[in-house]
């Protein structure tokens, strides 16, 4: 199975009609939609050949016929690697080969080899791409605040954890039975505070129900208390009080 010369005429006839078909031109292809997951390299061999215009043809060949036949293609489908020579050769400076492709393709890895499954457009896809680079700018910057407000916590779990190996299995079950039947009429905020205002063991210590509380519930705390919390369970946490660190980094506002 490989691209032949003959694919390439049919599929140049094809993008001279701006991807339109009749169908004898699409019944040859009927059989032939392993051309569209071939390697990119076997692409650009055939393209290095063509020129601007035919290049450009096939690309909205391969973009019509992708969607009209269902072909599987996804992240390796070959109008693609097409694509990717036709920006290397510079020839969509203004996007509009790019936008004939999200228009007219469901495959949402075409044109840019990357997933998009928004409106398709061009106009909606750079709007996306924008917001998206924001959103993670942002993520960033909370990050990196949130690891200057936690300087010295890998030192500080790694004390907590040492103090808590002290314990034997037994000593261990017996506290949080103490712990349970002792603050057993206590709100939840009053347990929490308890296991952020620790000093000597992490928050392992406490009991796992301590934690079971809902996304509402997390919502009403108050911010610098989640922001204890978050600090204490951000660092090599495991099964639930993983989980529960997941909920408080949603209303740690990194500050």
């Amino acid at each position: 199975m490989e691209l032949t010369q003959n694919d390439i005429e049919k599929l140049i006839t094809i993008g001279k009609n701006d991807g339109q078909f009749e169908n004898s031109s699409l019944e040859y292809f009927i059989s032939r939609d392993y051309i569209n997951r071939l390697h990119g390299n076997t692409w650009r061999e055939f393209m290095t050949k063509l020129t601007d215009e035919d290049l450009i043809f096939v690309f909205k060949a391969l973009v019509r016929i992708e969607k009209e036949l269902e072909w599987i293609g996804g992240s390796v489908a070959g109008a693609i690697w097409v694509y990717g020579v036709i920006q290397n050769r510079g020839l969509d400076r203004d996007y509009k080969i790019a936008d004939f492709g999200l228009r007219n393709c469901d495959n949402p890895w075409v044109p840019f080899g990357g997933s998009y499954y928004g409106i398709r457009t061009i106009d909606e896809y750079f709007a996306y791409k924008s917001a998206s680079a924001k959103e993670k700018e942002k993520r960033a910057i909370k990050y990196k605040k949130t690891l200057n407000r936690v300087k010295g916590r890998k030192e500080r779990r790694a004390t907590e954890i040492a103090e808590l190996r002290k314990l034997s299995n037994e000593e261990r079950g017996n506290i949080k039975k103490e712990l349970l039947n002792k603050y057993q009429n206590v709100s939840n905020l009053e347990k929490l505070k308890l296991i952020a205002n620790d000093q000597l063991y992490p928050p392992e210590y406490y009991p796992n129900e301590w934690i079971s509380i809902s996304i509402k519930e997390v919502e009403i705390l108050p911010l610098q208390l989640i922001k204890q919390l978050y600090d204490k369970l951000s660092t090599k946490t495991k099964g639930e009080w993983k989980r529960f660190a997941k909920k408080l980094e949603k209303y740690d506002d990194g500050k």
